[in-house]
């Protein structure tokens, strides 16, 4: 299973960023490309029930990995108790902590102090993404921005994982945003996962293998402070990313162990 994963991830890094697709019907009805894909993400973290045949290993804890992309979406792209409230909003449609703003949904290229995509009240889900391969050795060139930022020449096929945490962005904020994940300390669930991002549908899979780590609660960020980061980043991520619908059918999860 490794061996193809090998062969796809190769072919679809160098084709580009996988979270920059904003196309939700990628490929045609008929052509059912999710039949023998592995377990898929997002999912309702609440569910437990999974039936996908695939296995793969977790991936190591977060510490003796490295940390290649951080990006975020406008609405959540995972579904918990804690951020239920679905919000209809073209391409960024996802799950809310909280209805929206009056009026919110009419802007859809909002810009806050140069991060494009985020007002006062939005609900984010925040992707910390790590990798396996070595991307901090001098001379080591990754093969490019996003997800690409996690594979090398000559390290094509890595373990990766995702910590994911949703936030409400308001002025004055609880949580300040740092580049690494704010403490676990809360509860998550991990699971056996995929890449999102709206170039993904139930008739598109990824092919790809990720550990993900998605925490529970729903609380609230520093929206100036996000945004200096949002804007100024290493990682040219300036703007909030699309929303994979979620998947629900359970030939397409894992079964989360309790």
């Amino acid at each position: 299973m490794r061996s193809l994963v090998l062969v796809l991830l190769v072919s679809i890094a160098l084709a580009g960023n996988l979270y920059a697709g904003e196309n939700k019907h990628h490929a045609p009805e008929e052509e059912n490309q999710c039949i023998g894909a592995g377990p898929q993400s997002p999912r309702d973290i609440d569910n437990l029930a999974g039936s996908n045949s695939v296995t793969f290993e977790e991936a190591p804890s977060i510490k003796d990995m490295n940390l290649c992309n951080i990006h975020f979406h406008r609405n959540a792209e995972h579904k918990s108790a804690a951020y239920s409230t679905f919000v209809e909003d073209g391409s960024h449609s996802g799950w809310a902590c909280q209805e929206p703003a009056a009026g919110r949904l009419s802007e859809k290229h909002a810009e806050y102090n140069g991060c494009e995509g985020i007002e006062a009240g939005d609900t984010i889900e925040i992707h910390w993404v790590y990798t396996t391969c070595d991307i901090n050795t001098p001379g080591v060139e990754p093969l490019g921005g996003g997800l690409n930022a996690c594979l090398t020449t000559i390290c094509s096929n890595p373990q990766l994982k995702v910590a994911a945490q949703v936030y409400v962005l308001r002025k004055n904020g609880e949580a300040k945003f740092s580049e690494s994940p704010i403490s676990h300390s809360d509860p998550t669930v991990v699971y056996t996962g995929s890449t999102t991002g709206t170039v993904w549908n139930n008739n598109h899979c990824s092919p790809l293998q990720v550990t993900w780590d998605v925490k529970k609660t729903c609380d609230t960020l520093d929206i100036d402070n996000f945004s200096n980061w949002c804007s100024n980043n290493k990682y040219k991520e300036n703007h909030a990313h699309g929303v994979r619908d979620l998947v629900t059918s359970e030939s397409l999860l894992s079964k989360i162990p309790r």
